[in-house]
């Protein structure tokens, strides 16, 4: 019997797939406990629960749906002042590219190119973790690229 309910809790913590959920958990956050800077932290809050969410047309259309947020929030940190950690010229160069990223995924949106999306939107969360380092905030281990 403790083996029973041993094997069955493990394969609860897992994820079985005996009953699908009503709603999905929400995925952990490894920039939760990170001090950003105010700009960062609401682009974080933007892409977050989007590069969380399953991969699919719906994760597609969400995130589609908010590239005015992406937009405006990069360009927000391209205007910010580099945190104290960071060179200035990376800094620079990272802000570019993120808000290179985001139009390269509203250009893949507005073509409503489901194939590239997931490249497209790749692009943006390796732009948001290079800011991150530039500023001195270190993911994870397992959440590097």
């Amino acid at each position: 019997m403790t083996r029973f309910l041993l094997i069955a809790s493990l394969l609860a913590a897992c994820g079985g797939k005996s009953t699908p959920a009503a709603a999905p958990a929400p995925a952990h956050d490894e920039h939760a406990e990170m001090q950003m800077p105010p700009e960062m932290k609401t682009f974080h809050d933007v892409l977050a629960p989007r590069w969380h969410a399953e991969k699919g047309p719906k994760r597609m259309q969400d995130t589609c749906a908010a590239l005015p947020d992406f937009h405006s929030d990069a360009d927000a940190l391209a205007k910010s002042t580099p945190p104290r950690s960071a060179h200035a010229d990376t800094w620079t160069t990272g802000t570019k590219r993120l808000v290179d990223a985001v139009a390269g995924l509203d250009a893949t949106c507005k073509a409503n190119d489901a194939s590239a999306f997931e490249t497209a939107f790749e692009k943006v969360h390796v732009s948001f973790h290079g800011l991150l380092e530039a500023a001195g905030e270190q993911p994870h281990e397992e959440e590097k690229m």
